[in-house]
């Protein structure tokens, strides 16, 4: 029984078989038979770290060899000299996702602009990593991008912030073509984008780094803030596609990306005519700020007439 038992289970478990024995005798007659301890690696083990160790997911290779830890298997995988391919995800990602345009795909790339990051691999061969840190009460918007990119990831929760963290090469690499560079405060870009979907690119951005809220009569009020580049695409694009104006205001100057902070602001009708525009048949956003625009849709407001305004900001355009 102890030669059958003792290569497949540990000895602390074994003792449940030969309850008039103690640990130490069980080891000491098992050596004496010369059995194979289930410490040891056997050859077929070692076979299966050979054929799925580089490239095999951490999922699968517990499942191969469900009596080792994952701790075990990599430093196995060490001693053979094995080396695991770091470039490739762990855990599922749809790595093309960032390859063509879509309504999604605008609204994702818009809100990694303005609340995401890339960042480099914390070691040599190590992929790049797509991340997004956000309140907790927004999490929604997290869940979704993790639909969307058919991901796996796990999102965790620190007290009041949640994060996701994708690590991809070739999703980063795709970002980096559309624009986002590492530390993108320093070095803003504006996307090539497709009219089509500039709309819901700029809901990305709104729904990361922009407000909706109301004042003391209910009258709502449409804010942006960020680096000079981007609020001027945006502001232009207002301008050009509803006919609606705003100042470009500097507000502040940051420490942390050595840069000055820009402001958009709308008021009353014209908040009202952008979040229409943004927010009014929407497929993809963050729950929090689609729930201020319906209340601002549903806000009644006088309308005045800025055409003068507005046909001299247009002329400037061009």
């Amino acid at each position: 029984m102890l030669g059958e038992l003792y290569p497949r289970m540990r000895v602390k478990n074994l003792a449940k078989y030969f309850p008039w024995r103690n640990k130490a005798t069980i080891a000491a007659k098992a050596l004496s038979l010369k059995l194979p301890s289930v410490k040891l690696w056997q050859p077929e083990e070692d076979e299966v770290l050979r054929l799925c160790f580089e490239n095999d997911t951490k999922k699968n290779l517990l499942e191969l060899l469900p009596k080792r830890s994952w701790l075990a298997i990599m430093a196995r995988g060490e001693r053979l000299g094995l080396k695991r391919e770091r470039h490739k995800p762990r855990r599922p990602v749809d790595e093309t996702y960032f390859k063509n345009w879509t309504v999604s795909m605008a609204y994702v790339l818009g809100f990694t602009l303005a609340d995401g990051c890339i960042i480099k691999g914390s070691y040599e061969g190590y992929s790049d990593s797509l991340k997004f840190g956000v309140q907790l009460s927004d999490v929604d918007v997290l869940n979704k991008i993790k639909k969307e990119l058919k991901s796996e990831h796990a999102i965790s929760r620190v007290k009041n912030a949640a994060h996701l963290c994708i690590s991809s090469q070739k999703l980063v690499d795709d970002l980096k073509r559309l624009g986002i560079t590492y530390k993108k405060s320093l070095n803003e870009q504006w996307p090539n984008i497709p009219l089509e979907h500039s709309r819901d690119f700029i809901r990305g951005i709104v729904d990361g780094d922009g407000s909706i809220h109301f004042d003391k009569k209910g009258s709502p009020t449409m804010s942006l803030c960020g680096g000079r580049v981007i609020l001027e695409n945006v502001r232009n694009h207002f301008i050009k596609t509803l006919g609606v104006f705003s100042k470009l205001d500097r507000r502040s100057y940051s420490k942390n990306c050595k840069n000055y902070l820009y402001q958009i602001t709308y008021r009353c009708n014209s908040a009202k005519k952008i979040v229409a525009y943004l927010y009014g048949d929407a497929l993809i956003y963050l729950d929090r700020k689609f729930k201020l625009a319906q209340k601002c849709l549903a806000t009644k407001i006088k309308v005045r007439d800025n055409s003068n305004r507005i046909s001299t900001a247009i002329h400037n355009l061009n």
